[in-house]
């Protein structure tokens, strides 16, 4: 399919994720499969970007450090585990796995930051991240169902949500969410 071992991928990713973030990723998955029926995506992708968007979430971050220099990712991300997950989870799957769809990869890679002109697979992905049924936030149903109706609007309102929350927490927001939140307004004319 997309992979050439998805038995070892399934494997690794059983060996390498806490149970609650293993169920954390068949609800995206779940949820990217009816976000891509409702938008007219490639259903298989969804289902795989969304099982396997996580990877390497749990990795420690001696761990993660040591993969972002195996695969000689960008070295910003060293000591930073929360961001560097979804790229090393891309390498990963590039590398260890033979994906090599660049759309998939990419909404791996960007799934935690999202970034400017997202691939309809890619926002999927971002979105379903953020509202599959396991999550457990007071305005859930509110994001689902705006992710149902206007995936643009609920886009830019998780990104919204995402540059307060950590402006409120005084940390560092990533080029690529600025740029995702400029491109998205624009796209929807927002000023």
């Amino acid at each position: 399919m997309f992979c050439n071992d998805i038995g070892a991928l399934e494997r690794f990713m059983k060996d390498n994720l806490k149970e609650s973030r293993y169920r954390h990723s068949l609800g995206v998955e779940k949820m990217a499969v009816k976000l891509a029926d409702i938008y007219g995506a490639d259903a298989d992708k969804a289902a795989f970007t969304g099982r396997y968007h996580d990877i390497a979430k749990c990795f420690d971050e001696k761990t993660m450090d040591e993969n972002i220099k195996r695969y000689s990712l960008d070295e910003s991300l060293l000591g930073n585990p929360a961001l560097a997950h979804s790229k090393v989870g891309a390498a990963i799957l590039e590398h260890e796995f033979g994906v090599t769809d660049e759309d998939i990869l990419n909404a791996v890679k960007y799934h935690t930051t999202a970034r400017k002109d997202m691939s309809l697979l890619e926002q999927i992905t971002y979105v379903a991240d953020v509202v599959e049924e396991n999550r457990t936030y007071p305005d859930l149903k509110y994001y689902q169902d705006l992710a149902a109706k206007d995936l643009d609007l609920c886009t830019l309102e998780i990104l919204e949500y995402t540059i307060s929350d950590l402006t409120d927490k005084y940390r560092q927001i990533d080029k690529d969410t600025l740029r995702a939140y400029n491109y998205i307004k624009h796209k929807l004319s927002i000023t």
